[in-house]
């Protein structure tokens, strides 16, 4: 099977399931013997003896090497909604599973179980958390008597025999072990038959080179083996995971309640999670509960009463707005109507100044003539520019720095170049061909009483013609010909940070949510909601970061040239979500996408940001035509769907699709008969996988084997593989899809 990426890409990577992987000789102690045979006459002597040469072959028996471990689900310490899961752990040793022998001359038989121990089950760990105990192997091979922990009885421990099945250099060392009441071991430990389906070996290919980490398992090409436990989290506390050898147990694994009190096992790897059960909480119920919010998807206020006529208050909140108090200014106290940049529709035009842009906050207020109050909507964004300008540090140093370098460049492009028309220089020039110089020097050598005031000499051309009057409207100035296209030039370099901090995604990134969602009751828990983003709000607020350290006239005039640099707000949209499935599942893929031909192409997420445990905000380039989300891969889970159930998957063709039916079928229950019998009244949790040895369970095997059969994917006699059982247990990344209405529908 594969696991794909985005819509329309090909499959990142490539998933095969095998049966096992069996060792050539499993580990354990060997003897080789070597006979020799004279052929022909014999001259007085008898044949020679036979050679014998004892070997090893060494694999882990009472301990496991830490990295031999891939990865393991839940996640230690991991708390959640795991009713549908069986845990497992990842071997990185391929052959870990099969590589020593638990019954001779039936290799396909593991000797690994992953059991899964609640709270109160395990004496020595009445908590569930993990421990164990640690002893030599002597002493666990060789211990009689009464088990530590419990009041009465024996102590089952593995049918090993100390002297010849353990090399001596073994016998001495640690291992960690732990006490299983023998009722608790009966009911929980693996049948003979059940095992080979609880082992498999995996494969992971990657067709574009490029590995992907997600929180929990990392899903990375390479082989290796996987071990699943046999029971579901289901009761809600803490569960311990034990990785246990079952060499020496193989005479006790019929389901029958061993002699002795406790069974001794050797722990390779424990950790502990806790499940704590909610059917509302999955991936799938979280946002389905969303699809179906009664208010609808748009970031509006609904009326507190339906049926009623459509008032004007009634279409202000429809198209997103809230009433806010507003003070006018000849003091009266009234109220306004405001919006955010976010809105359910796209937003109504509305006049622009003469000017092109907002100078201040008094021009974007917007007078509704059918109810007498004001739209502060945009006069709040003006205002919001300004207050963002002086106090977010990085757009403060920003406009700054821009407005000292451009003072210098316009003071000098307005001087003129050295090589160019210099004014200062030219009038210079004009008032020493008029006398000055002499009139400077006589009034500088006569005199003091004879000093008189200088008469300026009337400006005139060549000609006896009188001069024009200088201009002295500086935007005249910096818009005329040559002096524009050099300010615009050198405005460019200084101008880079200023877009920069000015860019529309930025502005919104830096907004208060309060001037975002304006009322809470926009964004209840539990709740989406996609919107438009109001262009002309934004262009609004980047006017209000333009209004500030304007100091002189000079600065006004550069505004308007660095405003035409200025690329005008674009089209976007987003989605605002508050809900648990934030909180559980953080990188939930958002795909925007847009229809293209016969088929649909991802929009950017320009900004992405989780707010708080719960809220997640997303803008995006574009509107899109649909909205996917999916969950995360977070690795690959073994259970059941969402349900309680099987979505079945093609075992032919492309092996892990879909086949769009569900095991057990409609109207035949869920997954509680494949399971065994509860003990001491407790919830039934345990698969019963391929013996049916309980009277009140049936094997899941067989009836899995049966269903796919009858869709095509098994042939009349081929019968369901620890493989393919693997494919079928696999949890599918649940996945929905938003599409707008068409029109007319709401």
């Amino acid at each position: 099977m594969t696991q794909p990426t985005a819509a329309g890409d090909e499959p990142r990577f490539s998933v095969h399931f095998h049966d096992n992987h069996i060792p050539a000789a499993p580990g354990g102690l060997y003897e080789v013997t070597l006979d020799h045979t004279v052929s022909g006459e014999k001259v007085g002597t008898d044949n020679l003896p036979p050679a014998r040469q004892n070997f090893e072959i060494r694999s882990p028996q009472f301990t496991l090497d830490g990295s031999f471990v891939h990865a393991v689900h839940p996640a230690p310490a991991a708390s959640g909604a795991f009713e549908y899961v069986l845990p497992h752990v990842t071997l990185n040793r391929l052959i870990l599973p099969w590589e020593r022998a638990l019954v001779a001359g039936d290799p396909e038989l593991p000797w690994l179980a992953l059991l899964l121990f609640a709270e109160q089950e395990l004496p020595d760990d009445p908590k569930a958390q993990g421990h164990v105990r640690t002893r030599t192997v002597r002493e666990l091979l060789t211990t009689t008597g009464a088990a530590t922990g419990s009041t009465s009885g024996d102590v089952l421990v593995p049918d090993i025999t100390l002297d010849v099945e353990v090399p001596p250099e073994l016998r001495d060392s640690t291992c960690t072990t732990i006490d299983v009441p023998s009722d608790v071991f009966a009911a929980l430990v693996p049948r003979r038959a059940d095992l080979p389906f609880l082992c498999h070996v995996r494969r992971v290919t990657d067709r574009h080179a490029t590995r992907v980490r997600r929180d929990g398992e990392p899903l990375e090409v390479g082989d290796y083996a996987v071990v699943v436990a046999n029971r579901f989290p289901r009761t809600a506390g803490r569960y311990a995971a034990h990785l246990v050898s079952l060499e020496g147990f193989a005479g006790h694994l019929d389901g029958t309640k061993p002699e002795e009190s406790v069974v001794r096992m050797v722990s390779l790897r424990a950790w502990s999670f806790e499940a704590a059960p909610n059917p509302q909480a999955h991936f799938d119920a979280l946002i389905r509960h969303m699809a179906d919010d009664p208010a609808g998807l748009g970031l509006r206020l609904r009326p507190p009463t339906a049926g009623t006529a459509v008032s004007p208050a009634t279409e202000r909140l429809d198209l997103g707005y809230v009433p806010v108090d507003h003070g006018l200014a000849s003091a009266e106290h009234t109220f306004a109507w405001y919006r955010g940049p976010f809105t359910p529709v796209v937003a109504q035009s509305v006049p622009t100044p003469e000017a092109g842009h907002y100078q201040h906050a008094d021009e974007a207020l917007v007078y509704l003539t059918d109810t007498g109050v004001f739209d502060v909507g945009y006069a709040a964004a003006f205002t919001l520019g300004r207050t963002l300008a002086m106090s977010d540090s990085t757009l403060a140093a920003a406009v700054s720095a821009f407005r000292a370098r451009s003072r210098r460049i316009a003071q000098r492009a307005l001087l003129g170049a050295r090589t160019g028309p210099h004014p200062a220089r030219d009038r210079f020039h004009e008032l020493i061909e008029d006398g000055l110089g002499t009139r400077l020097h006589a009034a500088a050598t006569a005199p003091p009483g004879e000093r008189t005031p200088a008469v300026p000499t009337p400006r005139r051309a060549p000609g006896g013609v009188p001069r024009p009057p200088a201009v002295t409207d500086l935007r005249d100035r910096l818009r005329s010909g040559v002096t524009a296209d050099v300010v615009r030039g050198a405005l460019r370099e200084p101008l880079a940070p200023l877009m920069s901090a000015l860019d529309q995604v930025t502005l919104l990134a830096a907004t208060p949510f309060g001037h975002l969602v304006p009322d809470a009751r926009m964004l209840p828990p539990e709740s989406l909601r996609f919107f438009h983003v109001d262009a002309q709000w934004c262009a609004a607020l980047r006017d209000g970061v333009l209004s500030t350290g304007l100091g002189t006239s000079l600065d006004v005039a550069v505004n308007d040239l660095a405003r035409e640099a200025l690329d005008p707000p674009r089209p976007l949209s987003g989605l605002l979500m508050r809900s648990a499935l934030v909180k559980n599942w953080p990188d939930v893929v958002v795909e925007p996408q847009r229809a293209a031909g016969s088929g649909f192409e991802l929009l950017e997420i320009v900004h992405r940001v989780i707010t708080g445990p719960d809220l997640l905000l997303c803008l995006v380039d574009g509107v899109p035509d649909q909205v996917v989300f999916r969950e995360p891969h977070e690795g690959i889970h073994f259970g059941t769907d969402e349900g309680d159930r099987i979505g079945l998957r093609r075992l032919t063709g492309p092996v892990g699709g879909s086949l769009g039916v569900s095991f057990p079928p409609d109207g035949e229950g869920d997954m509680s008969r494949f399971l065994r019998p509860a003990t001491d009244g407790g919830t039934r949790e345990v698969l019963d996988l391929d013996t049916g040895g309980d009277a009140d369970s049936e094997p899941l095997v067989p009836a899995l084997t049966a269903a796919l059969r009858t869709a095509a994917q098994l042939g009349p006699d081929e019968d369901l593989s620890p493989g393919t059982l693997a494919v079928e247990l696999v949890n599918a990344p649940q996945r929905i899809a938003f599409t707008p209405l068409p029109a007319g529908q709401s």
